[in-house]
Formats: structure tokens, C-alpha cells, sequence
């Protein structure tokens, strides 16, 4: 559960078509040609097909990112997207989950682990007197 609450706010469609718009025209990755009229990612710059393309909150809708225009990339979903998603903003959001539940005493208190345990092993079969081989006989 989020500490922030659950409720995200997606970028409305006047924003998205704004923001597709922008990728259109203009590329701002360093060392990719722009093609004017061909949407191309705003964080690789790779061109942007149907199906790949993702509107991307630069800070992320919980950590208080607002669905503007400024607020909104237009991302290839494949790679940037993800990437952006699961090993920057989730992380960051998680920590400030944890600083909340610190801050206000909400951390779970620890419970010790109730278990039947182990069943006491039986007795070893030990042999009594040495065992005498077949060709000792």
C-alpha cells in the first residue's frame, strides 16, 4: 500500500496530443538526426512506431508530478519507459513510503514465528557385534 494514496492522474488527451506534437518535431538527444514529421523518442531518440509509445511523467505522478505538458516524455515503452519505471521511480517512490511509515510510527510490529518444529529423530541402529563378511565364514 502507498503511503501517498492511490489515485494517479494520467495526462489528459489535449496534453498527450501536445506532447506527440513536440516528439514530432523536434529530437533532443545529442547525436540523433532529427526526422521532421517522424516521432521519435525524447530519452533514446529511436523512431517511435504505433504500440511502442508511452507518456511518461518526468517526475513521477507519486512522488506529486503533475500531468503537464512539461512533466510529460514521450518514450519508447520497450526500453526507456521500463527502465525509467521499474529501476528509477519505483525505487524512489518505495523510499518515501518508508520514510512516511517512520516518520509516523506505522513500521509492523515483529512477531515471533510460531512453528511445530522438528520431530526428535529416532534412535540410531548401531550394530552390536561386528559384521562378518561372507568369505570370513
Amino acid at each position: 500500500m502507498s503511503m501517498r494514496g492511490e489515485k494517479r492522474t494520467e495526462f489528459p488527451q489535449k496534453v498527450r496530443k501536445a506532447a506527440f506534437a513536440r516528439a514530432c518535431r523536434d529530437c533532443p538527444v545529442e547525436g540523433v538526426e532529427n526526422i521532421p514529421g517522424v516521432p521519435q523518442c525524447e530519452s533514446c531518440g529511436i523512431e517511435l512506431k504505433s504500440g511502442n509509445i508511452e507518456y511518461e511523467h518526468l517526475v513521477p505522478d507519486g512522488l506529486g508530478g503533475e500531468p503537464t505538458l512539461e512533466n510529460c516524455g514521450v518514450w519508447c515503452r520497450s526500453s526507456c519507459s521500463k527502465k525509467k519505471t521499474f529501476k528509477e521511480d519505483n525505487p524512489r517512490m518505495q523510499k518515501a513510503d518508508r520514510a512516511l511509515k517512520s516518520a509516523f510510527g506505522l513500521k509492523p510490529a515483529r512477531q515471533k514465528i510460531q512453528s511445530a518444529g522438528f520431530r526428535r529423530a529416532g534412535p540410531q541402529n548401531s550394530a552390536s557385534r561386528p559384521l562378518q563378511r561372507k568369505s570370513e565364514q
